[in-house]
């Protein structure tokens, strides 16, 4: 699919992961539609854009919330028109050890980063495969490959999101609908702040992310991992089946410690 002209929805746009998708879409020129929970941010963000030229709308909105995602798609289809490009984005990580992760950390970042992707996709899909045209991206993750000692409450929920996409996509594949995985490793956008990478993989930029998931979806790729080797070698490590030697070379490697210097990003609001 060629972006330019069509519109392109990203969720958790303000800042990080979401803001640099935002910047490689508008180079390509398509029209943006950012959202987040966040409006100052987000109309910064959009005020940034405008002022290189780009068309923006912007819309505040919690993905965890299933009426207000429908009803999101009613006032773009009313105020932007058809959206082309879904980019389920937003997400949230608590680092801690499974037994101490309060019921609130666990429940919020399944709402957003799960249940927020099945709102949002369910909300717009349909009209997608109406006109027989549309892709999606969901934002997933290397930790939706292999779990991480203080990771968990954050992996449960990549791992769910790789599967529903992996199931939706043949659900849907004559509907003229793509679907794209992306599996980003540590990416420096202050999310994982104080953590520490293993040695097979380094810390990788959003830009980097934000270009190859244009490039996804111009390509309409199923799945992209970045970087390719460290997560495909994490993901058939687990699916050897022997998890004592998947904890063997985790650990070797430096991967049960990444996560226990951690520090919440306080600039964040949630």
């Amino acid at each position: 699919m060629e972006v330019d002209g069509k519109v392109v929805l990203i969720t958790g746009a303000a800042r990080g992961m979401g803001k640099q998708d935002a910047i490689a879409f508008a180079r390509e020129g398509a029209r943006l539609v950012l959202t987040d929970v966040d409006l100052t941010e987000l109309e910064k963000t959009a005020d940034e854009l405008r002022a290189a030229g780009r068309e923006v709308s912007t819309y505040i909105l919690d993905v965890s919330n299933r009426a207000a995602c429908f009803e999101l798609a009613e006032a773009v289809s009313a105020d932007v028109g058809t959206v082309d490009v879904l980019v389920n984005n937003a997400g949230i990580v608590v680092c801690d050890d499974v037994l101490v992760l309060s019921e609130r950390d666990v429940t919020r970042m399944m709402e957003v980063n799960y249940y927020g992707m099945v709102w949002m996709m369910q909300a717009f899909v349909p009209a997608m495969v109406a006109r027989r045209s549309g892709h999606v991206v969901n934002m997933c993750s290397s930790a939706g490959k292999i779990g991480v000692p203080r990771l968990g409450g954050y992996c449960a929920t990549k791992f769910a999101a790789i599967g529903i996409t992996d199931s939706i996509r043949p659900e849907l594949k004559k509907s003229g609908v793509g679907f794209t995985i992306v599996n980003p490793g540590y990416v420096n956008t202050g999310m994982f702040q104080g953590s520490h990478v293993p040695f097979i993989t380094r810390w990788q930029t959003p830009e980097k992310i934000a270009g190859a998931i244009v490039r996804a979806v111009h390509k309409n790729y199923a799945e992209i991992c970045v970087p390719r080797f460290s997560i495909r070698f994490a993901s058939v490590l687990r699916n050897l089946g022997i998890p004592r030697v998947t904890d063997f070379v985790q650990g070797l490697l430096g991967g049960h410690k990444s996560f226990t210097a951690w520090q919440k990003d306080a600039s964040r609001p949630f």
